[in-house]
């Protein structure tokens, strides 16, 4: 079977040509402002906080759920998450000594361990398939969610669904989720993406992406697809669904892991309550309701 039809077969009415371009001239002023407008709303408040914890979207939703906690249990103390800049935003801003604290999806690189740089996990959320709205599938295998991201399969039909194009969403081939399927999953190992798919670059893009989207299906964090809201929703993967308890036993197979990353001589007072209360059962209870497994520190 081939690949299908071509890329506007998929995002028709000139989502290509609006993606490729950014549209006219009026759609960019828009955009611009939209962005600016955005980027001002999320760091105003960090600014004003005591501690700011930027890095990766992954775990932009549980960091955000933490900080709430964490400022209930410590009056007067605030906390800014802004949006994602990247695990790799996030330690470099901590190695720029332009953060005290930053929030990671992934290990800590040989170099940057060498750097004096150290990493406390405190979560692990599962990597799950997600899909639009429109979409009546519940659960795939492995087997079949590679024979849909690689574009031999096309139609929802096909899957036991109403009949609808899947349109693909992707993250890039650097980014930890889409490594950690492809450690983890067999039939991803080595699999070459269909030619329709549309790459993000951040999670949040993502979940728009779904949202916009009704029959497009792609992955994320669960905690980020569970923030989404109903317009995004996890499909079980060979019949697991993706729960806190299921990542704990390692019953769902493709975990991924949240750190905090930090130089032990800048930590300030405020850094320690945090890092102190990421381990504590009132923090537990907040991961296990947004889907995550608590991480029991030695």
């Amino acid at each position: 079977m081939g690949l299908g039809p071509s890329p506007a077969a998929f995002w028709s009415g000139g989502d290509i040509e609006a993606m490729a371009r950014g549209g006219d001239m009026r759609k960019r002023v828009i955009r611009f402002v939209s962005v600016g407008l955005a980027v001002a709303a999320a760091w105003l408040p960090a600014r004003a906080a005591d501690l700011v914890i930027p890095g990766s979207g992954d775990c932009e939703a549980v960091l955000a759920g933490l900080a709430v906690a964490f400022e209930k249990a410590h009056p007067g103390r605030k906390v800014g998450v802004p949006a994602s800049t990247g695990s790799t935003g996030g330690v470099q801003a901590v190695q720029k000594n332009e953060a005290v604290l930053a929030r990671i999806a992934r290990p800590l690189k040989p170099d940057e361990a060498k750097s004096g740089l150290k990493a406390v996990v405190f979560g692990r959320d599962a990597i799950v398939f997600a899909i639009g709205g429109k979409v009546a599938v519940s659960s795939l295998t492995a087997v079949q969610f590679a024979d849909v991201f690689s574009g031999r399969v096309t139609n929802w039909r096909d899957l036991g669904g109403e009949p609808a194009p899947i349109r693909l969403v992707v993250r890039e081939e650097s980014d930890s989720t889409i490594l950690l399927l492809r450690a983890r999953l067999e039939p991803f190992r080595t699999l070459r993406m269909g030619e329709t798919a549309k790459m993000v670059t951040r999670t949040q893009d993502m979940l728009d992406m779904l949202a916009r989207y009704k029959t497009a299906i792609g992955w994320a964090t669960h905690s980020a697809v569970q923030a989404a809201g109903a317009g995004v929703r996890a499909l079980a993967l060979d019949g697991v669904s993706p729960t806190e308890a299921t990542v704990a036993s390692g019953q769902y197979p493709v975990a991924i892991e949240y750190a905090l990353v930090f130089k032990d001589e800048r930590l300030t007072a405020e850094a320690r309550e945090f890092l102190a209360f990421v381990g504590t059962a009132p923090a537990g209870a907040v991961l296990r309701r947004l889907g995550v497994s608590p991480v029991t520190r030695n």
